[in-house]
């Protein structure tokens, strides 16, 4: 059995579930190297989500984020760390939060990355506004 599909990775949510992990940072053949793996997997960038609403919509409006060079995962992971360390990001920051701290750092240097994640902050903001 290969590790995608072993019974040790599989996902802990049952089927009935209605909450789902999301990574911020998708997909993850994308951002499995580096420090883009390291921002991916980051507890920061990873929440748990309605599964059957948000979490479908999310995916069929926007199909990955596009991965920056190392250089620029390396500065946003390394400000990241920074942030944990000073407590200026919390477990309880909603996600568009989260996302603006990627646009923040990545405003000037990565258009294409920044764009795609503006979308995903829009989708967000919008879902919650509706509840």
């Amino acid at each position: 059995m290969s590790k995608k599909h072993s019974k040790k990775n599989r996902k802990k949510l049952s089927r009935t579930s209605t909450m789902d992990v999301h990574h911020i940072l998708y997909q993850r053949k994308h951002w499995q190297n580096g420090y883009a793996h390291l921002l991916r997997e980051h507890w920061y960038f990873k929440m748990l989500i309605p599964m059957t609403s948000l979490h479908r919509e999310l995916h069929s409006k926007i199909h990955d984020i596009p991965t920056p060079n190392g250089k620029d995962c390396k500065v946003a992971y390394q400000k990241l760390c920074w942030y944990e360390k000073e407590g200026l990001i919390s477990e309880y920051d909603h996600a568009e939060v989260r996302i603006q701290f990627l646009i923040d750092v990545w405003e000037n240097r990565c258009p294409a990355t920044v764009a795609m994640l503006k979308w995903q902050q829009d989708v967000f903001r919008k879902f919650y506004q509706r509840r």
